[in-house]
């Protein structure tokens, strides 16, 4: 079949979110993260964020899904890691 695809680069990370107004408050003033246009004839919630040469796709979980309560962090769950440098000044 010749071989694997020869990817360049990740384009985009969707997530499905309990709520996207909190995950929106979590990506930008934490993570710095901003909002860009999302196309209009989609019809579900979300909100699309760039960065770092980053997208992150913030999607609206059904409202059955909305019920679901995770009490603990699974580090076998799905997930995104950052790697950041903190930077303390005197």
């Amino acid at each position: 079949m010749g071989g694997p695809l020869h990817l360049t680069s990740l384009n985009h990370i969707s997530l499905v979110c309990k709520s996207v107004e909190e995950s929106l408050e979590f990506y930008q003033n934490v993570l710095g993260f901003f909002p860009i246009r999302r196309p209009g004839s989609f019809d579900f919630d979300g909100a699309w964020l760039f960065n770092y040469g980053i997208g992150i796709h913030l999607l609206q979980a059904k409202e059955a899904e909305n019920k679901l309560n995770k009490e603990e962090i699974n580090p076998k769950d799905n997930h995104i890691s950052f790697q950041v440098v903190v930077v303390i000044l005197p």
